[in-house]
């Protein structure tokens, strides 16, 4: 029996929380009081989001599925769904600006979205000045598989197109605080099973695996940026 989209990621959510708490620490210190977290799927972040002292969360979430999961999984009075779903509708930026959203934060989103530019165009007009914009990606094109196609990405990313993309959707509006690569070790694992085993499901193993190198992954990327990995930090400052 095929596993719906939903499915997948409620076994992704119960199996990566090591994992998410490890990407959040990548942005803890650029976090405001007031977040959009946009592409927030069953809110995995949203724990670390009010432990870090988040007064507003706003969950932006196209699928509808995920949408009614999520609402019943969060009820804290500080956490709420946008009206605007799609990253895409120009209705967001109202709405976070109506919210005085002082982070935008989407985390494995943007290589979803066909048009990648619009969303963050949004994102990063609805954020106040002074404020951040949070992005995590996949990295390298050269990766891309059978786990990117079952995830369906549109794409990855290098360095120089997260770059050319920000100045199509408002490099005058932002300046650069970071750029890096994230997570080298299982740049390797991916690249084996997208592309050399040619895997068309994520097994549980893959979330064991990843738990259990976690530790000593982190340990050693808390010294030094790595030159390549799975993933890229992007860290802007509203203007």
């Amino acid at each position: 029996m095929n596993e719906s989209h939903a499915e997948f990621y409620e076994r992704w959510s119960s199996r990566a929380r090591p994992y998410f708490a490890w990407q959040f620490s990548q942005f803890q210190p650029f976090i405001g009081r007031r977040v959009a977290d946009v592409g927030c799927g069953l809110g995995s972040f949203v724990e670390h989001f009010l432990a870090a002292g988040v007064e507003t969360y706003l969950g932006v979430e196209p699928d509808a599925d995920l949408r009614a999961r999520f609402a019943e999984r969060h009820r804290d009075p500080r956490v709420r769904l946008a009206a605007a779903s799609d990253a895409t509708d120009p209705a967001l930026v109202a709405e976070m600006r109506a919210a005085a959203v002082d982070t935008a934060f989407s985390v494995n989103v943007l290589e979803h979205v066909e048009r990648d530019d619009l969303a963050l165009k949004h994102m990063i007009e609805g954020t106040t000045p002074g404020g951040h914009i949070c992005l995590l990606v996949p990295a390298h094109p050269f990766l891309y598989g059978t786990l990117d196609a079952l995830d369906g990405h549109f794409r990855r990313y290098t360095k120089a197109s997260l770059r050319a993309l920000t100045a199509q959707a408002g490099e005058a509006c932002v300046e650069w605080v970071d750029l890096h690569h994230f997570n080298a070790l299982a740049a390797f694992g991916w690249w084996l099973k997208g592309r050399v085993l040619k895997e068309k499901k994520q097994k549980d193993e893959n979330y064991a695996l990843m738990n259990a190198v976690l530790p000593v992954v982190s340990h050693l990327e808390g010294f030094i940026h790595p030159p390549l990995g799975l993933s890229l930090v992007a860290i802007l400052r509203r203007r």
